[in-house]
């Protein structure tokens, strides 16, 4: 027979082998399998596909994986203590004021202006505050129209004030009419006089510190002079031509009751200050009204200068201890507390020598 070899697939006139796929260099070609081709021509994903279709096919499984990071930044905020709580709105506004991603400055600047604001109204409230001088009683360490910085952090850290001192306070009941109260109608001005501004000028008064609780204050001995507790006062800081006397209500003798004060105006023949209020009170006024101590004069600026207490009031013979008994009696305060100590330790050695008897 010719024909070649049928099995083998070696003629061309033969079956080629299985299926009947040609023969090659003699041996039969295997038959692909039907389920591996089938799969090998499946598009696999990713071959061959768009770009945009791979990252829609990849995106459809993320919010899986977004919700637990968005639950955990959720959880993040929310305080887990009752401290946190408490500190939650500070981290809020602080977030608020200082935000990771900088806004538009148009949008910053109203947040800007209130915290500036605010920032004020604590100064003015804590810190300093600026008074306006609206009369002459304090020339001329004062002028009319001055505008003057006022410590109110001494009052708030419980500083007493001291004799010499200038301080502003409210008026105790009595010193002022109705009509020298000066309040405007203006609502922007009422809100940064409000927030410490604008300075103020709402019936407060401004005089000097002569007396405090337990001063005898006189006035006047033979040279013109007002004394307190026995020592004279050389008050150089007076209104040229004004005497310690000067006024309607010139001469007093008071002794300033504790947590009070005597307080006068460097114009003696214009001021309205203790002497002139000697029916309320004895016409001192109480601590608790001091609104804070005056340092420095900030406006005009021709009248920059600090407020300091006068060399008079430093002298040594001014303190209460001067007066009579004052010595004596600070003595014995102060000794007794060595002497009661004294007194534990031999009763101590006492006992030591008693025990080794004993045993």
């Amino acid at each position: 027979m010719t024909g070649g070899r049928g099995a083998e697939g070696n003629g061309s006139g033969g079956s080629g082998g299985e299926a009947g796929y040609p023969a090659q260099d003699g041996y039969a070609a295997e038959a692909p399998d039907r389920d591996l081709s089938a799969a090998e021509q499946q598009p696999t994903p990713g071959a061959g596909a768009h770009p945009e279709a791979e990252g829609a096919a990849a995106g459809a499984g993320e919010p899986d994986q977004a919700r637990p990071d968005s639950d955990q930044q959720s959880a993040a905020w929310k305080p887990s203590s009752a401290l946190g709580w408490v500190f939650l709105p500070f981290v809020v506004v602080w977030r608020f004021l200082f935000p990771k991603k900088p806004r538009p400055f148009i949008v910053e600047l109203p947040f800007l202006v209130v915290f500036a604001l605010f920032l004020a109204f604590l100064i003015k409230t804590f810190l300093v505050q600026a008074f306006f001088i609206p009369s002459g009683s304090m020339q001329n360490t004062l002028a009319i129209g001055d505008r003057v910085l006022v410590n109110r952090a001494s009052v708030w850290l419980g500083g007493q004030p001291q004799r010499g001192q200038v301080v502003v306070f409210q008026d105790p009941g009595g010193w002022l009419l109705p009509d020298e109260t000066s309040t405007s109608g203006n609502w922007l001005t009422k809100t940064l006089t409000f927030v410490g501004v604008l300075p103020q000028d709402n019936g407060d008064l401004i005089k000097r510190v002569i007396g405090v609780g337990g001063d005898h204050v006189v006035c006047c001995n033979a040279q013109g002079q007002i004394t307190v507790n026995g020592a004279p006062l050389d008050e150089t800081y007076l209104f040229p031509g004004d005497q310690a006397q000067s006024g309607p209500d010139g001469t007093f003798d008071i002794t300033v009751p504790q947590g009070r004060l005597w307080v006068m105006g460097d114009h003696r023949g214009v001021s309205e200050d203790s002497r002139a209020h000697q029916g309320l009170n004895g016409g001192t006024i109480p601590v608790s009204a001091v609104v804070g101590r005056a340092d420095v004069i900030i406006w005009p600026i021709s009248h920059w200068g600090t407020l300091p207490v006068p060399n008079t009031f430093k002298q040594t013979g001014l303190s209460a201890l001067s007066a009579p008994g004052g010595i004596p009696a600070a003595a014995t305060v102060g000794a007794l507390p060595v002497a009661l100590l004294r007194r534990r330790r031999k009763l101590r050695k006492l006992a030591r020598k008693v025990d080794p008897a004993h045993q």
